[in-house]
């Protein structure tokens, strides 16, 4: 099955949903092609990416290059730059992409950054792309069909791959389609792959800017006690670049990581992610259950293909 044709399912909760879907799993054929309303660009949902950088210039280029390869119709990036000496001020100011608004000023963090950039987000749906991140070719496309497919729809969630400083995929991390409140049971997306409404989000409210690593979290978390109606798709959107300069490359065992997850957790009253070994197995078995309930064995074996790094076999003739 090709990733275009890969299906895509809407969880709502049993308030929202269609008495004939029985409260909440829907798998829906495809109403309208996204690609017939391309020459009409009024037709298709407009989206804006929010991206945050600090000293990032390399990898922005290839983010800012990823948004405009998408080749869609309405799509803008607000770049928020935290006063950067590596030339990403020069860069922006060519024009970089479609970048829309861009500031290089010292600010107060990420999370300021992106709030910053959300104020100035004008598109129907909302990205959030870090600067050393990036979308995949078709990435908007897909979720635009969502969009048009299920319009009931606040949140759109895809798979992530993880990549290294060079761009070379390592893994991937799969979607596992859940009411969203029980993301707040580890069930976490990527913010590489999502994508929200902005008028979801703006009853959200801003990113914590008291958070360094874990903003996204627990942003997340509050758009998930909302409990909006989510469409999954079983598609890689976005990647996660894996690098030293990266703030999370110390994983959960960073001590940083440790305090924030906790106050987070002590915030919210409960575990939100797995802990100790043995409930991280636990927790992941459960994820490949519900995600081969939503969309099939073939989509398990399809992502354990993809986690099984290796370098490129190469036949020379």
């Amino acid at each position: 099955m090709s990733e275009s044709a890969r299906p895509t399912y809407e969880w709502c909760s049993p308030s929202r949903a269609n008495a004939d879907a029985g409260g909440v799993l829907r798998k829906e054929a495809a109403v309208t092609h996204i690609a017939a309303h391309a020459a009409v660009p009024n037709l298709v949902p407009s989206f804006s990416i929010a991206t945050p950088s600090l000293d990032q210039l390399a990898f922005l280029r290839v983010c800012a290059a990823s948004i405009v390869a998408q080749g869609y119709p309405r799509v803008d990036q607000i770049v928020i730059d935290g006063g950067s000496t590596d030339g990403t001020a020069e860069f922006l100011a060519r024009g970089a992409g479609v970048v829309s608004y861009w500031q290089s000023e010292p600010d107060r963090g990420q999370s300021h950054a992106l709030n910053i950039a959300l104020h100035h987000a004008t598109g129907e749906w909302i990205g959030w792309q870090n600067a050393d991140d990036f979308y995949l070719p078709g990435a908007l496309w897909q979720v635009a069909q969502a969009v048009v497919d299920h319009p009931r729809v606040d949140v759109v969630v895809g798979d992530t791959i993880l990549v290294d400083d060079r761009g070379v995929p390592l893994s991937a991390i799969g979607v596992c389609p859940v009411a969203a409140p029980r993301w707040l049971e580890g069930f976490w997306p990527y913010n590489q792959s999502v994508f929200i409404r902005r008028s979801l989000l703006g009853r959200v409210g801003p990113a914590d800017e008291s958070l360094r690593l874990h903003m996204d979290t627990e942003l997340l978390a509050r758009v998930a006690l909302l409990d909006p109606c989510v469409a999954y798709l079983e598609a890689c959107l976005g990647a996660h670049r894996k690098h030293a300069g990266a703030k999370t490359i110390g994983g959960a065992t960073d001590p940083a990581s440790q305090r924030e997850r906790e106050l987070l957790e002590d915030r919210y009253g409960r575990k939100l992610w797995p802990h100790g070994r043995a409930a991280r197995l636990q927790h992941r078995m459960h994820w490949h259950l519900i995600r081969v309930g939503a969309f099939g064995l073939s989509s398990v074996v399809h992502r354990l293909t993809q986690r099984a790094a290796r370098p490129a076999r190469v036949v020379v003739v």
